[in-house]
């Protein structure tokens, strides 16, 4: 992996560029669809704890393999299954859990 990490406030944000770039390689971790998957990074109400700021994305371990459709979904926040902002965003951090514990599992993440 190559490792780079800046401060923003006082959060540490790390950039893996070969976490991020193996989410091509897998099916959407929420839908199963096999193509065009991405690493989605989170955007809930905790963005900004995981080192989100003006023009940053949150740091490369806070993002789940989506695809499109599944990402768009996150991005939009339409979803008549969630009540509020709070189930939408604990969704989303759920998925991110499961991508991290699958490559965890396949030894990618250690």
């Amino acid at each position: 992996f190559i490792l780079h990490f800046h401060c923003v406030g006082l959060v540490l944000v790390f950039q893996m560029n070969k976490l991020t770039d193996q989410a091509r390689h897998y099916p959407c971790i929420r839908c199963g669809r096999p193509d065009e998957t991405r690493a989605a990074h989170y955007n809930g109400l905790r963005q900004y704890m995981l080192g989100k700021g003006r023009g940053i994305k949150c740091c490369d371990i806070a993002s789940a393999h989506l695809c499109h459709s599944c990402d768009q979904l996150f991005t939009e926040g339409h979803n008549e299954n969630w009540d509020n902002t709070t189930e939408r965003s604990e969704e989303f951090l759920f998925w991110c859990l499961m991508t991290a514990k699958r490559l965890y599992d396949d030894g990618r993440l250690k």
